[in-house]
């Protein structure tokens, strides 16, 4: 593979050489599913370091990488051909297919790998000299290798089979590459992104009371299934009225009221790489009275906090940022009083790193550099009002502060009146 996409785990796999001590090597599992119960298994979810390396998603799969007699070598395993497990659960990637989508010349099958892994760690053996020390991803100690064996388990072997080697988590490293997104990696979460606002508008077009909250969740779901099998970020929250001021808001079977605003919190996938989005809107199609005024306040504060980022600072003084300025909005548009606290109203951060996780890998009290993505998302929570508004946008730190790649979604109170005026209810 020549394209950019094999250029970017090159150059990923490069940097984390860098961090590598000669005589070295380390080693990534894509993992494997879960047990549900009995013999039902959850849905595999590829372990995103491995995937930030090699670009694959299959399960069982390991990347050894070599640093050692003034050499690299990477090598990549996956499951060889299994005509039984094929006719079970589906076709595996061909060795062939998994060298191009990685960029890895050498790919052998899983069955070689433990023997390859004792080739390397025998002591002065002819192909790599004496290893000396062994990077691990210790971020998930319980990550699933295989049957009953887990990635702390794998550690505690070599350390039990290979007692003079350094076991050393590579685990910082991994994360504070992944912190930094290229342009390849922006433009997949603005692709996630762009999908996002077209299932936000089809959820729109059906938009209307007498409905119950989950349904609104299936049909963005099913939007994705529908477009090129978009898979989801996380789990959508739809919740109308009152269960808006619920962050996670779980159950979602009320019927929706026609004076009811509904917030959505929902985002799809584009290859792993996520959106994270918050929108509220008017069952009725207008915003009125208190719901207009709450709805202010949260706007004015998403696009003051958007306009306020930049390099140097921390998360925590956009959270500053996004208290004082909700406080004075509230003030202002009486929605609370001097002697109120807007903690009261307001009880969650205002951003996240995003990317391969929805919340994604990052050092909190870092500052913000240009190529974090991040969100931006006040909200104002009055259980009293039954109302709960959050606005939400992914943004991307860059030298002159920040760029809104999620600005195409309505958030306007105006614009979002035209639009549902012209549903189909």
């Amino acid at each position: 593979m020549h394209d950019l996409q094999g250029k970017e785990l090159e150059a990923r796999r490069k940097e984390v050489f860098k961090q590598m001590k000669e005589n070295s090597i380390a080693i990534f599992f894509s993992g494997v599913s879960k047990v549900s119960s009995e013999d039902e298994y959850l849905p595999f979810c590829v372990n995103k370091n491995f995937f930030y390396l090699t670009n694959i998603e299959q399960e069982h799969s390991a990347l050894m990488m070599i640093k050692a007699i003034g050499e690299k070598s990477t090598y990549l395993f996956v499951d060889p051909y299994d005509e039984l497990k094929e006719k079970w659960t589906g076709k595996r990637i061909s060795f062939e297919s998994a060298g191009l989508i990685s960029d890895v010349k050498n790919v052998y099958s899983t069955e070689n790998f433990e023997t390859m892994v004792k080739l390397a760690l025998t002591d002065d053996n002819n192909h790599y000299g004496q290893i000396d020390c062994v990077y691990l991803d210790l971020s998930s100690p319980e990550q699933k290798l295989k049957d009953n064996f887990f990635m702390n388990d794998f550690a505690m072997k070599l350390k039990v089979d290979h007692p003079n080697k350094e076991i050393v988590d590579i685990y910082p490293s991994l994360r504070d590459l992944r912190m930094i997104k290229s342009p390849l990696e922006v433009q997949n979460i603005t692709k996630a992104i762009e999908a996002t606002n077209s299932g936000i508008s089809y959820v729109l077009r059906h938009l209307k009371s007498g409905m119950a909250e989950h349904v609104f969740a299936d049909y963005f779901e099913m939007y994705g299934r529908l477009h090129d099998r978009t898979k989801l970020a996380f789990s959508t929250i739809v919740a109308a009225g009152k269960n808006a001021t619920c962050l996670h808001y779980p159950t979602q079977n009320d019927v929706t009221k026609d004076s009811d605003l509904v917030l959505f919190d929902l985002g799809y996938r584009h290859k792993q790489y996520c959106a994270d989005i918050s929108r509220t809107f008017p069952i009725s199609g207008k915003f009125v009275g208190l719901q207009a005024k709450v709805y202010e306040a949260v706007l004015t504060t998403n696009k003051a906090v958007i306009k306020y980022a930049k390099p140097g600072l921390l998360l925590k003084d956009l959270q500053d940022f996004a208290i004082e300025t909700l406080k004075n909005e509230c003030l202002r548009l009486g929605l609370m009083t001097e002697d109120d606290d807007i903690r009261n109203y307001y009880y969650h951060g205002v951003s996240h790193h995003l990317g391969l996780d929805t919340h994604d890998v990052a050092v909190k009290d870092r500052p913000l550099q240009s190529g974090n993505v991040i969100t931006v998302e006040p909200g104002l929570y009055f259980a009293k009002f039954g109302i709960g508004v959050r606005i939400e946008d992914n943004v991307l730190i860059t030298e002159d502060g920040a760029m809104n790649l999620s600005k195409n979604i309505v958030k306007e109170m105006d614009e979002i009146e035209r639009l549902m005026a012209s549903r189909n209810v």
